[in-house]
């Protein structure tokens, strides 16, 4: 295998946080339209987001070759506007399944020396089952900070992962297609893009792999009744540090990515930095 525990069947638990920070000019209610006029303010107002979600997810390999992956998340989405909360609300998020298939794969069946490819492919769904009519204080609250999105997406992901001894890699490519909602608005379409080399350090009982790497996160225009929302979309870089530590059946995974360049639209919040722990328990 490439990493311990390789295509075995896991459960796992993990959180996932996003923070996003940054002065948008000449708006004083909500970035993404969505039926919302905004109001010309006299300065820039200053807005701080976060995304928390904790992930119960299931990864259940059929057989050497094909998988699905289940995922069930439980969010929180946070908004403050000039230091004042402007949303706060708490609920299941939208769950998605993901069937994997590995299309070309080699093994180390002897002790010398050899270098292990592995390429894989997946397509799913992701269901509207979140909530999408959360209010705080008394107030509805925009549809990018609530639990659910409300329209079925379409999910596909490459993945191809390399070793050689001690030394390997991977490049991980996700994408997702969104659906319209029923008020006719379609969030920007996302794709994003993590490339990380890694190192095996045997520990005794342990194997600890750090990493580094990027993390590339695009994300499309929205658009509302089939026109485009100007003003929204952005691309953003990332570096990504990360570190895995296997004992026995057990993984736990950390990782943290910094936002270091991006190109969003003016009703953008700037990402500023992500962090993902995990831990896994493989059958």
């Amino acid at each position: 295998g490439i990493q311990p525990n390789d295509r075995s069947t896991s459960f796992g638990l993990y959180y996932r946080s996003r923070h996003l920070e940054g002065d948008l000019g000449g708006i004083s209610l909500l970035k993404h339209g969505g039926g919302h006029s905004g109001e010309a303010a006299a300065a820039p107002s200053h807005y701080a987001e976060q995304y928390q979600v904790l992930e119960a997810r299931a990864d259940i390999w059929f057989t050497q070759r094909f998988a699905i992956m289940a995922s069930v998340p439980l969010v929180n989405n946070y908004q403050s506007v000039d230091g004042y909360a402007t949303a706060d609300v708490y609920g299941i998020g939208d769950p998605f399944v993901l069937g994997r298939f590995v299309v070309a794969n080699t093994r180390c069946l002897t002790d010398a020396p050899r270098t292990v490819h592995r390429v894989t492919l997946g397509v799913g769904v992701k269901f509207p089952l979140g909530r999408t009519d959360m209010e705080f204080a008394e107030a509805s609250v925009p549809h990018d900070l609530q639990p659910g999105t409300g329209t079925w997406d379409a999910l596909a992901s490459a993945e191809y992962m390399v070793r050689r001894n001690k030394v390997g890699g991977s490049l991980a490519v996700f994408g997702r297609y969104n659906g319209s909602d029923r008020n006719a608005y379609q969030l920007g379409h996302g794709l994003s893009t993590t490339a990380e080399a890694f190192y095996q350090v045997p520990l005794g009982s342990f194997t600890w792999a750090p990493s580094l790497g990027g993390y590339v996160e695009h994300t499309g225009m929205d658009q509302s009744d089939g026109t485009v929302v100007q003003g929204t979309g952005s691309t953003t870089l990332f570096t990504h540090a990360g570190s895995r530590v296997w004992w026995r059946n057990w993984m736990l995974s950390v990782n943290h990515q910094l936002a270091v360049a991006r190109s969003t639209g003016e009703w953008m919040v700037p990402n500023r930095q992500r962090v993902i722990v995990g831990i896994t328990y493989n059958l």
